[in-house]
C-alpha cells in the first residue's frame, strides 16, 4: 500500500531479461534518490528466466538491496522460436564473471511475475512507471489476464523496437521485439496508459545517445565495489566494441535510458508521437516496428518515440550510481 515513505518518490517496476545493460538499468534505478523500486519482474530473453533471476539477485546483492522483491515470469515467447543473446552477453548473461558467493535463489518470490504486476497495479493505481527492457511477454500476458491492467499504470517506458527498419537479430527487427513479436504487438495495440519507447537505432547508432570513450573509460575505472562489478561484467563487450569500432567514437548502451526517462522525464529533449504497430506476417520483416509518420492509417498516436535525451545528465547518473 502507498504510505508516507513513498509519497514523494516515483514508483517503478522493472521488467528485465538481465543481461549487462539490464543490470545497468537496475543499478541506476536503485541509486536514484527520487525512485522506489517496488519490484523486478523477470522474463526470458538474453538468457533463460532462471538465469535472469540469478543475475538480478546478484546485482541487488552488490548494491545492498536484496530487500527488493524479484519475481520469475515467462520462460518462452508467446509464439515463435526460442532464442537468446548469450553470444553478446555471455553464457550467464553477465559477461561470465565468476560469482563465488551467489545469493540464495530462495529469495525469488513464489508469486508469478504476471500476478505480481497485476497486484502491484491494484495496490498503487495510477502511480507505477513500468520500465520494460526485455521481450514483452510478461506484459502481454498481464493485459490478457486483466484488460484493465494498463489503465492502472501511470506509464509504460519500453526499450525495444526500431524506427528505421534497422535490425539486430534480423535485418529489420530489434532483439526484444523479434524475440516475442506477438507480445510486442499485443502491448502496442492494447496498452491505454501513456507509452514511451527508446528505439534500437536511437540507443545504438545516434551520436546524441553515445558516451565518448574517454568519458566511458573513466566510468569503467570507478574503484568502488559497485564500480568494479560494473566494469567486470561489461569488460568483454566493451573491448569487443572498441576493437570492432562498431559504433564510432562513442560507447552505446540501451536499457539504462528507459529507466532514466522514467525516473527523470525532464531529460527528454526531443520526441515524436506516432501510431506504431509490429509486423507479424512478413516473411522477412516479422518483429519490425512500423511507425505511421504520415498518418496514412488515420489512427491516433499510441507511442511517444524518444529521440534525444540530456546526455550530460545521463553520464552523471552513471557516475553517481557507481560511487
Amino acid at each position: 500500500m502507498s504510505g508516507s515513505s513513498t509519497q514523494d518518490k516515483k514508483l517503478i517496476v522493472l521488467d528485465v531479461d538481465c543481461g549487462h545493460d539490464d543490470a545497468q538499468a537496475i543499478m541506476l534505478a536503485l541509486t536514484q534518490p527520487n525512485v522506489q523500486v517496488l519490484g523486478i519482474t523477470c522474463v526470458a530473453g538474453n538468457v533463460d528466466v532462471d538465469q535472469v533471476c540469478r543475475n538480478v539477485l546478484r546485482v541487488l546483492k552488490v548494491f545492498g538491496r536484496l530487500d527488493v522483491p524479484v519475481y520469475r515470469g515467462a520462460n518462452v515467447p508467446i509464439l515463435g522460436k526460442l532464442v537468446d543473446a548469450r553470444y553478446w552477453h555471455g553464457k550467464d548473461g553477465l559477461g561470465d564473471v565468476p560469482d563465488p558467493d551467489p545469493p540464495s535463489e530462495e529469495l525469488v518470490q513464489s508469486e508469478h511475475a504476471v500476478n505480481a504486476l497485476l497486484r502491484l497495479s491494484k495496490e498503487h493505481p495510477g502511480e507505477i512507471s513500468l520500465v520494460a527492457v526485455a521481450p514483452l511477454t510478461n506484459l502481454a500476458l498481464a493485459v490478457r489476464m486483466d484488460p484493465q491492467f494498463p489503465a492502472r499504470l501511470k506509464e509504460l517506458v519500453i526499450m525495444g523496437g526500431n524506427i528505421n527498419a534497422r535490425g539486430r537479430v534480423t535485418p529489420t527487427a530489434e532483439f526484444n521485439f523479434a524475440y516475442d513479436s506477438a507480445a510486442a504487438h499485443m502491448v502496442l495495440s492494447s496498452y491505454t496508459c501513456p507509452v514511451s519507447d527508446l528505439p534500437y537505432e536511437i540507443c545504438r547508432f545516434s551520436s546524441d545517445s553515445g558516451i565518448p570513450w574517454d568519458e566511458w573509460d573513466r566510468i569503467m575505472g570507478i574503484p568502488t565495489e559497485r564500480g568494479k562489478f560494473h566494469a567486470a561484467i561489461l569488460a568483454t563487450s566493451v573491448e569487443r566494441e572498441k576493437a570492432a569500432k562498431s559504433y564510432g567514437p562513442h560507447y552505446h548502451t540501451c536499457d539504462p535510458f528507459a529507466l532514466i526517462v522514467a525516473a527523470h522525464p525532464e531529460v527528454v529533449q526531443e520526441s515524436e508521437d506516432v501510431y506504431a504497430t509490429v509486423e507479424l506476417h512478413g516473411e522477412v520483416t516479422r518483429g519490425q516496428m512500423v511507425c505511421d509518420y504520415r498518418g496514412v492509417w488515420n489512427k491516433e498516436p499510441n507511442l511517444r518515440i524518444i529521440k534525444k535525451v540530456d546526455m550530460k545528465a545521463a553520464i552523471q547518473m552513471f557516475h553517481d550510481a557507481l560511487q
